[in-house]
């Protein structure tokens, strides 16, 4: 019986041993081949800040939390067919320009992602999930399942919170300058979306996505209802264009932006955050302006903006659209602009419109 119990032994720890050593090779190839296609060059691995890798400019997502982040099973079947899951790149004005209607995506000039073979990509799959740097915020979260919107879900997403402002729910409906999220049930954990909506400047200080303060509730609604976007049928909803909007004003010459340096970080600040609805003169046909239900505002019409106060234009920057009772696809930007950000973004908004508030 000793003799069996040891020989048992000794063939569990030769088989922890192989499967160790078994792992250990599979991580160092997949350090090697993220070594040799330069994945750092485009991502963070590491969490420290770079000029490439963070903020609104970079150009990958940042990678040293993939395994709080990814579900296993989509990351190895998407390294070996990458697509494009933001509509309008990493970063949209790299790939903006004006057209006829509204701005459009040049997506002749997206990067292509390399394609790993299979072996490769469980590999690199198996260093990536192994990355899991916020741990403790992914711990912090549960999805509860029965906590749901139901037939009210597009609702919540959309007319109470803005959310398809900037995505898309299906394919070619909606947003296009954040990630689509028809398919982000199967691409991201449960508990990292949960995470991300609650605050998402905790995984990313620099990010077009602002925070909602949203109730526990509604934050389980919302992505009880992102994890249902898969196979969803979208009624057909008719287009935005420039006849469509009342406020709209025939296309002018391209607005001229002040050079110093308080003028220029609020015209900067307009074309990070405004422009994707707003446009990039400001005439509210923004690459996300094609299916919102209540069109983006012009910020040229100067017979409509000059009936808006200053404290109005703040509040609503600040606070949203919800905060002077207009559509919930304005986000409120607290959460990533000061207030004094804010007051230069609307001094910037009279040069737009070339106008100066005037009440009746």
């Amino acid at each position: 019986m000793k003799y069996l119990t040891r020989t048992l032994s000794v063939a569990c720890t030769a088989f922890a041993l192989l499967f160790c050593t078994s792992a250990f090779a599979d991580s160092a190839a997949g350090l090697k081949v993220i070594k040799k296609m330069e994945c750092a060059s485009c991502h963070n691995m590491t969490g420290k800040p770079g000029p490439e890798t963070d903020g609104l400019w970079r150009k990958g997502p940042a990678l040293y939390y993939a395994g709080n982040k990814y579900n296993e099973s989509w990351l190895k079947e998407w390294l070996q067919h990458p697509t494009q899951i933001r509509p309008s790149g990493m970063f949209y004005l790299d790939h903006v320009e004006s057209g006829k209607k509204r701005d459009m995506i040049r997506t002749t000039s997206f990067p292509e992602h390399v394609s790993l073979p299979a072996m490769e990509a469980e590999s690199v799959a198996e260093v990536l999930l192994a990355k899991r740097t916020k741990t403790a915020m992914i711990r912090a979260e549960k999805l509860d399942p029965s906590i749901n919107a139901g037939s009210a879900g597009e609702v919540l997403f959309d007319k109470g919170n803005g959310c398809m402002a900037c995505h898309r729910i299906a394919p070619d409906y909606g947003g296009l300058s954040g990630p689509e999220l028809y398919s982000a049930g199967k691409r991201l954990k449960s508990e990292y979306m949960l995470s991300f909506v609650r605050d998402p400047n905790r995984w990313n200080h620099k990010t077009y996505m602002p925070r909602r303060d949203l109730s526990e509730e509604n934050l389980q609604k919302l992505v009880n209802y992102i994890e249902s976007l898969a196979g969803v049928v979208v009624p057909k909803v008719s287009e935005n264009t420039e006849e469509s909007v009342a406020d709209q004003e025939p296309a002018g010459e391209m607005p001229v932006f002040a050079t110093d340096d308080v003028n220029e970080s609020a015209a900067k600040n307009y074309r990070h955050y405004c422009m994707q609805c707003h446009g990039i003169s400001g005439h509210g046909s923004g690459i996300n302006s094609r299916d919102m239900a209540v069109p983006a505002r012009n910020h040229s019409n100067g017979k409509y903006m000059q009936a808006r106060s200053d404290a109005d234009l703040f509040k609503v920057i600040k606070e949203g659209g919800v905060s002077i009772n207009k559509s919930a696809l304005m986000p409120p930007w607290k959460s990533l602009l000061t207030d004094a950000e804010i007051h230069d973004l609307v001094k910037h908004i009279r040069k737009l419109c070339h106008c100066e508030f005037e009440p009746k």
